[in-house]
């Protein structure tokens, strides 16, 4: 199977999330991938734009979901100084989380 070149053309960049030592940023932007149709898209890109990591992509309505189930949502609080930004949460959510993940607050 020949290689096939994939194209990207960024429409926007809505901000950086975080950026590591290396200079790579973690972004949301609204990417066009291979000409098709704009989407939402998260993941990290290298300084200057000349690489960038696996992420995500979400439509329109997806990306509107994710905002409202945040929205809606008690995080746990968690510390992640010494862990490189893995941002592994404290002993006390971990049960929590894996009992089914957060529970949305009743209206």
């Amino acid at each position: 199977m020949p290689d096939t070149e994939i194209t990207m053309e960024t429409l926007e960049k809505y901000g950086v999330l975080s950026e590591s030592a290396t200079g790579w940023t973690k972004e949301l932007r609204l990417v066009s991938w291979n000409g098709r149709t704009p989407r939402y898209d998260l993941r990290e890109w290298a300084p200057g734009d000349r690489k960038c990591s696996r992420g995500i992509t979400m439509t329109l309505k997806e990306i509107e979901e994710l905002r409202e189930l945040l929205v809606e949502t008690e995080l746990p609080e968690y510390e992640d100084a010494d862990l490189g930004g893995q941002g592994y949460m404290d002993d006390e959510a971990l049960p929590e989380m894996r009992e089914g993940g957060a529970k949305k607050k009743a209206s």
